[in-house]
């Protein structure tokens, strides 16, 4: 059975002729609560109840990816950064693939409802978001979309068109789901527990300051290579043990950095920096925590700097409420940066620098592509991004 693309089958929709709209589409899969009232021939139906998923896929209720509109005019609501908060589902998709390896990820978060009126070119934002990090969105249509595909308006359908356009276009490009991540920090934790609020926050708000981080639980790190990181972060309450604990400290013995809880070495710091105490250890660096850490926004800022910025993977310049998805090929003579905008409409040219000699680049829409010269530059090897809406995917060789 190939791959299941879900659209959720409004319950409106009593006649099989609207079945027509997913003709041609990559939606191969009806979902919801109850299948509709007429024979659905070779298309599966898939019931969302979340305390029996289905075999193979991991539901996640997800958020309305956008910046959180503020609830006083002519503002957004801001975050610990004082800047616009942004609803992403980057890190609970990610986090996901930790928890229930080996599944698909559906994101089954609807349109926001009330008073509020979702514009139809907002439909491709959770389409692009949930694929550029390797998942779906069941694909839900509000009253006034659904309402006004019923009526053949042409401003629907061509909203329409491009939601099923973004879905070929990450299909042909599966291979890139299969790459990893590129980062210098590892954040190992159960993500269970008391740790569970810290944890789980630190993954959504690193981005916020494009710290990229290879995330894994303590069962895998134990056999995990950690030969591309600089850096490691145990984040939870108590030390590591056993076999973990003596790979960790071999890591900072062979030269990385450690971050971990109070407790796990008992040597003096030789300095204090960002409410951290830092000691040689090896050829590396321990840093334990002066008082257990509590703050996630402060957590991820000193993590950040402790590990130096010398150290970023990508840097962007010019890109308020972005995310970022750094990937490798396995030779590491490719890699992908997908580039998922959370503001509405078209963002500000932006540049992105990486830390490895790339000798090209192209940029990839939905509404195209081009070739872009890589340039030495003060963010590094800069690749310059023309406007965009909705995401770009920078593609780029070694």
């Amino acid at each position: 059975m190939p791959e299941l693309i879900p659209f959720r089958w409004p319950a409106e929709w009593k006649d099989a002729s609207r079945l027509e709209l997913l003709k041609g589409t990559p939606f191969n899969c009806l979902a919801g609560d109850a299948p509709p009232p007429f024979p659905l021939g070779d298309l599966p139906f898939v019931k969302l109840d979340p305390n029996r998923p289905p075999e193979g896929i991991a539901l996640r209720e997800g958020v309305w990816p956008r910046v959180l509109l503020s609830t006083k005019k002519d503002n957004a609501d801001a975050g610990p950064t004082g800047g616009p908060w942004v609803d992403s589902n980057a890190w609970a998709v990610r986090l996901a693939q930790i928890m229930e390896p080996g599944k698909t990820v559906w994101l089954t978060h609807t349109p926001p409802g009330g008073n509020e009126v979702v514009p139809l070119d907002a439909f491709v934002k959770p389409v692009t978001e949930a694929e550029s990090f390797g998942a779906h969105w069941v694909a839900t249509l509000d009253k006034f979309f659904r309402e006004s595909l019923e009526n053949r308006n042409e401003k629907a359908l061509a909203q329409w068109n491009r939601m099923v356009a973004a879905l070929k276009w990450f299909e042909v490009r599966r291979e890139w789901r299969t790459w990893q991540p590129v980062a210098a920090l590892a954040v190992i934790s159960t993500f269970e527990g008391e740790d569970k609020l810290l944890s789980e926050e630190f993954l959504n708000l690193a981005p916020r300051r494009y710290l990229t981080y290879r995330a894994m639980r303590p069962g895998g790190a134990a056999q995990a290579s950690f030969e591309k990181q600089k850096a490691i972060l145990y984040l939870e309450s108590e030390p590591p043990q056993g076999e973990l604990r003596r790979r960790l400290l071999g890591f900072a013995q062979a030269g990385g950095l450690l971050i971990v809880p109070i407790g796990t070495v008992s040597t003096p710091p030789e300095e204090t920096r960002l409410e951290h105490g830092i000691r040689r250890y090896g050829m590396g660096r321990i840093a334990m925590p002066v008082e257990k850490w509590t703050d996630p926004f402060m957590l991820v800022d000193q993590v950040h700097v402790l590990l130096s910025h010398r150290e970023d993977a990508i840097r962007v310049w010019n890109a308020a409420d972005l995310d970022t998805y750094y990937l490798a090929s396995p030779k590491e003579d490719r890699a992908v940066t997908y580039l998922i905008p959370y503001a509405s409409g078209r963002t500000p040219q932006i540049v992105l620098g990486f830390n490895r000699p790339f000798r090209s680049a192209r940029v990839l829409t939905l509404d195209g592509e081009r070739a872009v010269q890589p340039v030495r530059g003060q963010l590094g090897i800069e690749i310059p991004i023309d406007e965009f809406k909705d995401f770009a995917a920078v593609m780029l060789e070694a």
